[in-house]
């Protein structure tokens, strides 16, 4: 089993063992950075007094701001990355070393807009490395190297959380460490890119952009790919709101509970299986995958809302466990599944409108899961999550009848 999840090293090139060792290496920074941002809702209302919504905002910035991923698609397209990388890392991480000014939440919203701007285009850019460097089996090394992110993620979160119990002054310092761990992360990402050959630009490039847009928008198995996401994503963003506040506001969940909470429950599955799930990436029918995965997403919003009728925090770590099983498959999907579609054309223009249209979701759905939980209530978000989960499971096995035979 390990020689068919990790055996791929094998078959690689000298070149091709060092940019997985790259990327690797930035998954274990990238994964530190998101350990801490885990608990940004948590740091935002116990060390920041952030009121509800501006909490909600949060979700907000960390899902509509990735309508930005249109300027990686167009205007970065087979081209070097390295443009967009440098204020990333100066705007997106550098930022964090001015943490030791905060003293309000409205200064904290802004270091993470910068944060979420500059992240948005990451999901682009690193498909281009798989493409462009993993010549095959790209769906096992994008499982492991997600695993590895993840693992560290969940360390640091927990002990982030615990320092946080103890000390809670430790904020600054704390969200200081993320200009040191997305810095290096960064730089490592520039490195990556300089490896590129990227063909010579030519006065048509804008052209071959735009036929290149053009052709997908006729591909309709890709659009209605894009459709059950968005069904699946209005589910997801809805959520994102309801469940932080939920945990803070009625659970009372310190640091630590929400770190156990966002960082060891909402990814354990996902740790444990998403090599496997790259493999059968690799291996079998992407509608599939997505019925599945978005059927067991079901019992998100259905625990949450027994979790909310009986105040139990056992219901709420179990309503993650799903959160975290179905999106081991979703997450596979959501950074590969553009790839499948766009064969050897450019992966960023079709990726690049797979995460424009994350933005716009992530724009109206946590609008519409404040506004639900705060004229009706958490119960209201979770009802509608479970009604759209629900639906984008139905549409994925429809038009895998329609648009495959497997």
């Amino acid at each position: 089993m390990l020689n068919k999840l990790f055996g791929f090293y094998s078959l690689f090139t000298k070149k091709e063992r060092l940019i997985f060792w790259l990327i690797l290496l930035s998954c274990i920074f990238d994964g530190m950075t998101q350990g801490v941002i885990l608990l940004q809702e948590t740091i935002a209302q116990k060390a920041l007094a952030a009121s509800d919504l501006q909490i909600s905002v949060i979700g907000l910035l960390a899902n509509a701001t990735m309508l930005l991923s249109l300027v990686v698609s167009f205007f970065f397209s087979n081209r070097s990355k390295k443009w967009i990388l440098i204020p990333g890392l100066v705007l997106g991480r550098l930022i964090f070393l001015l943490a030791f000014l905060l003293e309000g939440a409205n200064l904290f919203l802004l270091f993470m807009f910068f944060y979420y701007s500059l992240y948005a285009v990451q999901g682009p850019i690193i498909n281009s490395f798989y493409q462009k460097h993993i010549a095959q089996k790209k769906g096992q090394v994008f499982g492991l190297t997600r695993m590895v992110l993840m693992i560290f993620s969940m360390a640091t979160s927990l002990i982030v959380g615990r320092l946080l119990d103890l000390s809670p002054q430790l904020y600054k310092p704390i969200l200081m460490s993320i200009a040191v761990t997305g810095g290096i992360t960064y730089l490592l990402f520039i490195i990556i890119d300089s490896r590129i050959s990227y063909r010579q630009e030519s006065r048509y490039r804008m052209r071959r952009t735009a036929r290149d847009l053009k052709l997908m928008f006729r591909r309709t198995d890709f659009l209605m790919f894009e459709l059950t996401f968005m069904t699946y994503g209005m589910a997801f963003m809805v959520m994102v709101p309801a469940v932080p506040l939920f945990l803070l506001n009625q659970l009372k969940f310190s640091y630590f509970q929400m770190a156990q909470a966002k960082g060891v429950f909402a990814q354990i599955f996902m740790i444990a299986l998403i090599p496997l799930a790259g493999m059968i990436f690799d291996r079998i029918n992407l509608w599939k995958i997505a019925a599945i995965s978005y059927a067991i997403m079901v019992g998100y919003p259905l625990l949450m809302f027994l979790a909310s009728l009986y105040n139990s925090r056992t219901l709420a770590y179990s309503s993650l466990c799903f959160f975290s099983l179905g999106l081991t498959g979703i997450v596979v999907l959501w950074n590969l599944g553009s790839l499948h579609f766009a064969g050897e054309r450019d992966s960023l223009v079709y990726q690049g409108l797979h995460v424009t249209l994350t933005g716009v979701r992530g724009f109206l759905g946590p609008l519409l899961g404040y506004y639900l939980l705060s004229r009706v209530g958490y119960q209201a978000d979770f009802i509608l999550a479970m009604v759209l989960f629900a639906g984008a499971s139905g549409m994925s096995w429809y038009f895998k009848r329609k648009y495959s035979q497997t």
